[in-house]
């Protein structure tokens, strides 16, 4: 129990207090007769002792409020009368008040408050010394350990670790509370595991967590080895409370080593016994919440269930290439966010989610190559990183800008696939390199060593793709041995950011086509552009500038609303990172010849500085009709 020793101490007092108010220092005498230990043990067989010793003018229950406004006082609790109640009515209701669940602040300041006041005792007593210093010893023990509960509310884990294990080691120099000190042991242990969880070190973590529950067994045999010493019925309950503790904390280690290991078989993409594994772990934590009977506890235990279950369904997703267990899976991550009342839990759950909501639209993305997924999955990977950088998971934050970057370079490489144009789709091969590049490095970072291979694979792919545009000449430009020139300092490389600078901010790009490049005179004809921003900043279309030539001009009676004058409004188009736009330009052919389309986009960057693109020319014929022509008309 969190508080079982400072009370009865305090109630000590209390009772001692009580009775010299009544009686004065006969109290002292009666003391020696009837151990006011005895108060908290049994409460009320004390006072009913207690009462044969009082003179007739005094009323027993007016003793029994005075002890118990004492201890409420001391405690640091109101007090109020109550009708009927007995001394152990008292006792109870403020055993209760001081154990409320997460008032480890009032429990510390308590246990510190009385362990003072026992090396006190040990200062005026001298021959009652070693007692009152091996009490100050316990409550300094757990002091230490509401220290704990409190740093674990608080997410420092590692902090808790500390402070158990300093408690620990004060249990272990007392006589009477050596058995507490294996318990406290483990728990540091525990706490070292999730404290390296945080840290995403998964080997580690799991290795502490199977330490903290050996350590919890060996808690059990000293606890069952300290009740066949003891006779006494309370002190029985309070080890038979230890043992039940230490039983559902050496399952919890357990299921938090399978959840460890299930993540290591995730780094190395073993995707199905991963989710076995995650499956195995969730079905410890739903085992535990049967059989808890704390609320808060089970509530926690859910949370780690379906986080399990969810991790579970995610490898199954991958397992199956399926964008509906994904789906799945981003629910369960959802409802675990619910669930939890832990800051960092929740970012990770969240995070997660999103995680899969991208990979659930990346999994439709890779079956089809239709691009009109590719919002979606970078919109949820962006924000899956912000939340794993709030969470401070810094691996995992890198694992999801990985995949946003090989999500990039898969489109780069679509859109190579059907270019026609050897320069244009060179220049995209050359930008899914970049992206390949920047993925596996972050894959390395994140630890996940078998998606950098899958990154480098497609990296070599792309590479071959791009040299088989290049010319001779291009292709031995890149020959080190053509120019003599030495590898640059190794410092000036990592100084440098590589060749992306340009895309930190808004960048659109686009494509012109014109359905019919050559068309009769008096002819309609369309001009559909295609927009996106490459940039990683947010852009705004402004308008479109020279869209039409001297024989093929804009019909303005067809789009009124956007075109003005000799432009055609945007309207603000708002694109995000990698956002697209297309827009549908109805022409008209009106004069014999040959014409260049030219058409430049205007946008604006976050900045408010106003920049432009020119799209590549695209050249339409425009014939004039002869004698047979104007019979028939038009096209």
């Amino acid at each position: 129990m969190t508080t079982l020793r400072s009370i009865e101490e305090m109630l000590e007092d209390a009772v001692t207090g009580g009775l010299q108010g009544f009686i004065g220092d006969n109290a002292k005498v009666l003391n020696v007769f009837l151990d006011p230990s005895l108060a908290f043990r049994k409460p009320d067989s004390y006072v009913n002792s207690v009462s044969k010793f009082l003179p007739p003018d005094k009323n027993v229950e007016a003793l029994v409020v005075a002890m118990c406004r004492l201890l409420y006082e001391y405690i640091g609790l109101p007090f109020e009368e109550r009708n009927g109640w007995k001394l152990s009515d008292y006792v109870n209701d403020a055993t209760a008040k001081v154990r409320i669940p997460g008032d480890y602040k009032k429990a510390l300041r308590v246990f510190k408050s009385v362990a003072e006041d026992y090396r006190m005792g040990a200062k005026r007593l001298p021959r009652l010394a070693p007692l009152f210093s091996e009490l100050a010893s316990y409550m300094e023990a757990w002091s230490l350990i509401e220290e704990a509960r409190l740093r674990h509310g608080e997410e420092q884990f590692q902090l808790a670790a500390e402070d158990y294990s300093r408690a620990a080691s004060t249990f272990q120099m007392t006589a009477a509370w050596a058995h507490l000190s294996k318990y406290n042991e483990a728990s540091s242990l525990m706490e070292k595991g999730e404290a390296l969880s945080r840290q995403e070190r998964e080997e580690d973590s799991a290795g502490s967590f199977m330490s903290a529950a050996n350590a919890f067994g060996e808690t059990q045999a000293t606890m069952m080895k300290k009740r066949d010493q003891v006779l006494e019925p309370q002190a029985q309950k309070e080890l038979d409370n230890w043992l039940e503790s230490s039983r559902t904390l050496e399952k919890y280690c357990l299921g938090r080593v399978k959840l460890e290991e299930a993540k290591i078989l995730d780094k190395k993409g073993e995707e199905g016994e991963s989710r076995d594994k995650y499956h195995s772990a969730s079905d410890v934590f739903r085992e535990l919440m049967s059989e808890t009977q704390s609320d808060q506890s089970r509530v926690e235990l859910e949370a780690l269930a379906l986080f399990s279950e969810a991790r579970s369904k995610m490898k199954e997703a991958e397992t199956m290439v399926s964008s509906e267990t994904y789906s799945d899976a981003a629910e369960l991550f959802t409802k675990a966010e619910k669930v939890t009342q832990g800051k960092t839990f929740r970012q990770i759950a969240l995070a997660s989610s999103c995680i899969c909501r991208a990979l659930e639209s990346g999994t439709k993305f890779r079956r089809t190559r239709d691009t009109q997924f590719y919002s979606e999955i970078k919109r949820q990977l962006e924000t899956a990183t912000d939340y794993y950088e709030a969470a401070g998971w810094r691996q995992a934050a890198d694992w999801a800008r990985a995949t946003g970057k090989l999500f990039d370079a898969l489109v780069y490489m679509t859109e190579a696939a059907t270019e026609r144009d050897a320069k244009k789709k060179t220049e995209l091969y050359h930008l899914a390199e970049k992206h390949l590049q920047l993925s596996a490095k972050l894959y390395g970072q994140a630890n996940f060593p078998s998606k950098q291979d899958g990154a480098l694979r497609l990296l070599e792919r792309t590479h071959e793709e791009k040299e088989l545009l290049l010319s001779p000449s291009e292709a031995l430009a890149g020959n080190p041995a053509l120019t003599g020139v030495p590898g640059a300092p190794a410092a000036l490389i990592k100084g440098r950011t590589g060749g992306l600078e340009g895309f930190e901010e808004a960048k659109v790009v686009g494509n012109l086509t014109v359905l019919e490049t050559e068309v009769n005179m008096g002819s309609d004809l369309i001009v559909e552009l295609e927009v996106a921003n490459v940039g990683k900043a947010t852009a705004r279309l402004v308008k479109l500038e020279n869209i039409g030539a001297e024989g093929v001009q804009v019909d303005g009676r067809r789009m009124p609303r956007q075109v003005k004058g000799d432009f055609v409004d945007m309207k603000g188009e708002k694109l995000e990172y990698m956002g697209t736009h297309e827009i549908r330009i109805p022409m008209k052919a009106v004069r014999a010849g040959v014409f260049q389309l030219r058409p430049r986009i205007m946008f604006v960057d976050e900045k408010g500085n106003y920049r432009s693109y020119e799209f590549e020319p695209v050249s339409v014929t425009v014939r004039e009709l002869g004698i047979s022509g104007w019979l028939r008309g038009p096209k």
